[in-house]
Parts: structure tokens; sequence; C-alpha cells
């Protein structure tokens, strides 16, 4: 059974039209890339796919693991196994970041270590991905730099351990050191049974990831579908090879 399946997915932001009719299917263990021009609706789809309510699905439907969550709430979903990793993660003042994880972890139903070990849990995970302990203990993203920021979603990622992650620029912000951390813990991800959605507009990941798919989104339509081949074609042509980016 497919793990993520879209049929004919249209929504809207603002009134304004934006996904237009998304049919997509994910299988357990296999990782996506969807790309597209900046503009195209890919962080639309993620914010659709996590149940934003800012987004308006009008037509179609999304189903996980079989089934139907279109019109289930954003924390219902994370309940259920999916993660989205944010393009522009926000500061939440007068939370510390492992007070966050605690609460995140406990409220998802996952066995939470008690007193010290949970922080000692944190601790030797911050270090497999080469995050200083330091942050654990400031607020959650509050002055932290686009990179610190980052490796705190893959740090998210590593403890709620979801069954999908849908990664919305994942690799933005990362140096060469976060990269390789990010791409040891997403592998490793899926060599479990994970699923990857990798939603970029370049190419950058494919040599840490090995996509199963490559998806072309283009004014808010699949508008291509194949394997690495189209990453390859993009880095060398661009997207204009598949219609208008206007």
């Amino acid at each position: 059974m497919p793990l993520l399946t879209t049929e004919n997915l249209y929504a809207r932001i603002d009134g304004r039209q934006i996904l237009e009719g998304i049919s997509f299917v994910i299988e357990p263990g296999e990782t996506h890339f969807l790309m597209g021009p900046n503009g195209s609706g890919k962080t639309t789809f993620a914010a659709a796919l996590m149940g934003d309510p800012r987004v308006a699905v009008t037509d179609g439907a999304i189903f996980f693991d079989g089934r139907d969550i279109t019109r289930l709430p954003p924390e219902d979903r994370a309940r259920a196994g999916l993660y989205l990793w944010f393009q522009h993660p926000a500061e939440v003042h007068g939370l510390r970041m492992e007070d966050f994880l605690r609460s995140v972890s406990a409220a998802r139903g996952t066995a939470v270590a008690t007193g010290s070990a949970f922080r000692r849990e944190l601790e030797d995970t911050a270090e497999k991905l080469h995050m200083p302990r330091a942050l654990l203990d400031r607020n959650l993203n509050e002055g932290f730099s686009g990179g610190e920021k980052k490796r705190s979603e893959l740090l998210q990622f590593s403890v709620l351990h979801p069954r999908l992650a849908i990664l919305d620029e994942c690799d933005s912000g990362l140096d060469v050191d976060g990269l390789r951390a990010a791409a040891s813990a997403l592998t490793a991800f899926v060599r479990d049974g994970g699923a990857l959605l990798v939603i970029t507009h370049h190419g950058a990941m494919r040599g840490y990831l090995r996509p199963e798919r490559v998806h072309i989104m283009m004014r808010g339509a699949l508008v291509r579908s194949g394997g690495e081949e189209l990453v390859v074609s993009v880095e060398k042509e661009g997207f204009a090879q598949f219609g208008s980016t206007a």
C-alpha cells in the first residue's frame, strides 16, 4: 500500500488558485525530489499535505497509509507520522528547545525518557548531527543562524521519528559538514523504511540522496516525472525547457 497518495489535488491561498490537479504517490522506503522554480507551488503543496489552515483544498484528496486525511488538522497528521522540515523555521520566544522536544514527543504518544535520561538522549543525537549542545538550552530557533535553524529541524526530525518527512529546501544554509550529517541521518531513515519528499529548486542533494523519482512542478502543476536524469537536465538547461515560469 502506498504511504502517501494525492488524487487530483487543487488548492488555493487567499482565493488564488495555486495547485492544479496534483496526483502523486510515494511508497515506503522511497525518496522523491520535487523540483521547480521559485513560485511554482512546491511549498504550497507541502503546506497542503500538512493541513496548513492557510491552504484551502478545493478539490481532490490526500491519503496517508490508506486513510483519507484531507480534512484532518495538522496535529493529527503529525501524530500519524507526517513531518515537515520548514524552509523558514519560526522563532518561538520563551520556549527552550529541550522542553519543546519533550512536549511534542509526549503529545505524539512517543515513550519519553524521564529527567536527565531524555537530556542525555538529546545530547547524543545532537553530537551525531554536529550540533552544539548549547542550542538545546536556547529558545526554539531564537537568534539562530540559518544553518543552526536547519540543524534544529534535523534534530527535531531525528527525535520525532516520522514515517514520511517533507523537506522544504533542507539544504539551504547548511555547510558541507551539515549537509553530510543531514544526508547520513536521512539515508538511515530511508533504509529503515521511512519515505522522503525533498522539495528543492536545484540538485545539490542528489550527491547525497539518490531519488527513485523526480518530479517537475510548474505553475502549480506536475509537468514531468522521471528518474535522476531530470535533475541532470535541470542543472544543464534550467526549468524553461518545461514551459514558461511566469
